[in-house]
């Protein structure tokens, strides 16, 4: 970093880059120099002149770079280690290996000997960690309830004295509304019940103001006019009710008494004829007294009485 400064960095990065993508070296030409050097926009000279200080500081090994080969000990103890037991022999370049295959094995058992150690070790203070988890979550699982449970009365303490704040604000407004003409005159014109239900305005106010503490509505009634605005709403919804322990609900409305006409059983066919033929002959008696006749009916047998022509 010091000597080549940022290319020769990213230099020593490609080319560790292109030679773990394949193997554990790479040989270097003209045409692998050429592309380097369009890589980093230098010339190739100066790539080759990079490469021969890396050799010389020992990031790649002295002996194969004079055979255009770049590859070190380093480099191959981590391709080895990386491959494992998927390690191929047979394959390897036996020619440019500076590491005995014998020995990367080696260590590469002695690295899973060791992690395996290493759990064995951890799966035994696994207990204690647990236990030591456990006595942590009760602990703070007591913590969060009991900052709970002071948050919660801390909370109620305060919606009573925001409530108690609210009610003096309430009271307030309900002098100035029944002291004010313009919305007593309203009031009256939208109820429809003349001036007398002024003098139930304000028990109907009080039952209000309990409706909202009690349903949790206080919060929806923070100004006067709002006040005025669902009061008359309220009322209204409760058809200008004056009666308190019906707004209270403790009282039910009497329900208004509907009188239904039944209707009148049908009559059979032959009762219709038995009332027509009465009439007809309610009609044919009255016909003939009129016209003097001389006849008269009784029990509706007709009898005959003195006739003359």
């Amino acid at each position: 970093m010091k000597k080549l400064k940022t290319p020769g960095v990213l230099l020593y990065f490609m080319l560790l880059c292109d030679i773990y993508e394949s193997s554990f070296y790479v040989q270097i030409d003209k045409d692998y120099l050429f592309d380097l050097s369009d890589q980093l926009d230098i010339e190739d000279t100066e790539v080759k002149s990079m490469l021969d200080y890396m050799v010389e500081i020992g990031l790649f090994d002295a002996a194969l770079w004079e055979e255009g080969i770049l590859t070190s000990k380093a480099i191959q103890e981590r391709y080895m280690a990386a491959k494992g037991r998927y390690l191929n022999e047979k394959k390897l370049e036996q020619q440019y290996l500076l590491v005995p295959i014998t020995v990367a094995k080696e260590e590469v058992t002695e690295k899973k000997s060791v992690n395996t150690d290493e759990t064995c070790i951890s799966a035994a203070e696994t207990p204690i960690q647990t236990a030591e988890s456990t006595q942590s979550k009760v602990k703070d699982s007591k913590e969060k309830e009991s900052i709970f449970i002071i948050e919660r009365e801390s909370s109620a303490h305060t919606r009573e004295n925001d409530q108690s704040e609210l009610k003096d604000l309430w009271d307030q407004w309900k002098m100035d509304l029944l002291n004010d003409e313009n919305w007593c005159t309203r009031l009256i014109r939208i109820s429809g019940k003349g001036s007398l239900l002024l003098e139930k305005a304000h028990n109907a106010m009080t039952c209000f103001d309990d409706f909202n503490l009690l349903r949790a509505l206080e919060d929806t009634v923070r100004t006067k006019k709002d006040y005025q605005s669902k009061f008359i709403a309220w009322w209204r919804y409760h058809h200008w009710e004056t009666d308190v322990q019906i707004l209270a609900g403790t009282k039910t409305a009497a329900m208004p008494q509907v009188k239904i006409n039944k209707p009148a059983a049908q009559k059979s066919r032959y009762e219709e004829m038995m009332e027509v033929a009465a009439e007809a002959k309610l009609l044919t008696q009255k016909m003939f007294e009129n016209n003097g006749f001389g006849y008269s009916f009784t029990n509706g047998i007709e009898t005959a009485s003195n006739y003359t022509i």
